[in-house]
């Protein structure tokens, strides 16, 4: 099996790792719960700050992940957690926030979630596959708000077994679709209005999340049969900083004209034009979700999807 990439986002669980002032992060292994950290990480007051680290997942066989859980210090916008073939580096160094998926260049997303406490079991028959020895990149993103100095914190446990007793699965891959048209006057409200994305034929999606920043007032979501169409509305997310990750009761098979509706406003009470960006300062409008059978990372924007 050749080498992809992953992202899960921090997930709580056991936290045996290495740690340091200068914000550094470690690994521990169970047989059936890997799990990653990174943190402390010093945030002065105000600052925005993205830091990384790679380190060993913890696997040493083929795995098969069937769940995770999340945990964030507060201050943390997000925490992404990449499969990749680059070297250990256990020393944190600045990065950029979404850029290794923005960019398209192979790392994949298979969790993703910006809140502080998240859990999620993947429905029996499928699983994330991850070879053994893998290194991840951690990605955190901070935002300290506050007047206060913080330490930026996030943990990562994923469950499941060795592939070699999951018996047979279909392997899950994850979609992420949004817009960048986001134009926002100073003091003012905004809406992109719906837009809609076709899913790729023969996949089916499981589950629903969505991601946008601190103007954001909300992000609707529906199946829809066609473009124009609301079916059934399957996230209605009010609370930027607490988005869904929902499993849906029922897989939504995509045939290749069928896909979702989208909604995303907001409202700037700045004084300053806010356009699309991976600063927290910006603004997003993303939908992400878990669809089986894995083929690699579906990403869209704008309608224009990265490998079809």
């Amino acid at each position: 099996m050749g080498m992809r990439r992953i992202v899960l986002l921090a997930a709580g669980g056991l936290f045996i790792a290495c740690s340091s002032s200068s914000g550094g992060g470690g690994s521990s292994s169970s047989t059936n719960s890997p799990q990653v950290s990174i943190g402390p990480i010093p945030v002065a007051a105000g600052q925005e700050i993205t830091e990384c680290i790679v380190i060993p997942l913890g696997n040493t066989e083929d795995f098969v992940i069937q769940g995770a859980d999340v945990n964030l210090a507060p201050g943390s916008h997000h925490l992404i957690v990449y499969e990749t073939s680059d070297p250990v580096q256990t020393t944190p160094f600045s990065c950029t926030p979404f850029s290794q998926i923005a960019f398209g260049t192979g790392d994949t997303p298979i969790v993703f979630a910006g809140k502080e406490q998240e859990s999620f079991t993947l429905p029996s028959g499928t699983g994330l596959e991850v070879p053994a020895n893998t290194n991840v990149r951690l990605e955190a993103h901070y935002i300290n708000a506050t007047a206060k100095a913080i330490d930026g914190h996030g943990q990562v446990t994923v469950h499941g077994v060795p592939k070699a007793q999951a018996g047979t699965f279909q392997p899950v891959g994850f979609a992420f679709w949004g817009t960048i048209n986001i134009d926002i006057p100073p003091n003012s409200s905004a809406t992109t209005g719906p837009l809609f994305q076709a899913g790729t034929a023969g996949r089916h999606l499981m589950s629903i999340s969505t991601h946008q920043h601190h103007l954001g007032t909300g992000i609707q979501v529906w199946e829809s049969s066609a473009s124009g169409q609301k079916d059934q509305q399957i996230a209605n997310d009010t609370d930027w900083a607490n988005p869904a990750w929902t499993m849906l009761q029922k897989d939504f098979a995509f045939d290749g004209t069928n896909g979702l509706t989208f909604d995303c406003s907001w409202d700037n009470t700045t004084t300053q034009e806010v356009k699309f960006g991976e600063s927290a300062l910006d603004e997003m409008c993303f939908v992400g979700g878990y669809e089986y059978p894995f083929t690699g990372l579906d990403f869209c924007v704008n309608g224009h999807c990265k490998d079809r």
